[in-house]
């Protein structure tokens, strides 16, 4: 009996822990305001202007470079944007056609690793009426590459991560008062 027990809280153990691995994504995400909070935003004033901050989370490891692209809704055009580079680094292209970034020095990955801010004017083709307008993060070349990616600084090798989906005029989330039973009849 005790080793059957041993075993079971083993096996639970072993499975918590792959949890919390698979947890671990490595993601990036554009935020409508620079401490990382915000991915939904109402309607602004049509003309005036914002910034939109991308940031890579659970990378993990030392980063030499990333490349991602920012597929911008009707309400927002893009004006231009502050990559997050010194004068000894490079980067090809920006965030409305495809941008990669490569680093001299190696950027932390375990920690929150800021991209670039971008500077867009909101138009007069946001309208909360029509419904929810997604800005999504992509690969480079969303066609052939729809994840952004990252490269290792030592060894040089390329991963994938999950380009992430913001939204302007989230909506409300739809409830209704229901029993258990009710929800399970949806499925039926």
């Amino acid at each position: 009996m005790k080793k059957a027990l041993a075993v079971v809280l083993a096996v639970l153990l072993i499975g918590v822990c792959a949890g919390g691995a698979l947890a671990q994504v490595p993601f990036i995400q554009a935020y409508f305001d620079a401490d990382y909070n915000d991915t939904q935003s109402p309607c602004k004033t049509p003309g005036s202007s914002s910034s939109l901050y991308v940031a890579a989370f659970n990378l993990n490891d030392l980063i030499s470079a990333v490349d991602f692209k920012v597929l911008f809704p009707p309400a927002l055009l893009y004006t231009g944007e502050n990559p997050n580079v010194e004068a000894t680094d490079l980067v090809i292209g920006n965030a409305l056609i495809g941008e990669a970034i490569a680093w001299q020095l190696a950027k932390n990955g375990f920690e929150t690793l800021f991209l670039t801010r971008i500077f867009v004017e909101w138009t007069d083709a946001c309208d909360c009426l029509q419904g929810p307008q997604p800005l999504r993060v992509v690969g480079y070349d969303d066609l052939y590459s729809p994840n952004p990616k990252a490269v290792r600084f030592f060894g040089g090798a390329q991963f994938e991560c999950v380009g992430m989906l913001s939204l302007i005029c989230p909506g409300g989330v739809s409830t209704e008062t229901t029993t258990w039973g009710g929800v399970k009849a949806l499925y039926r």
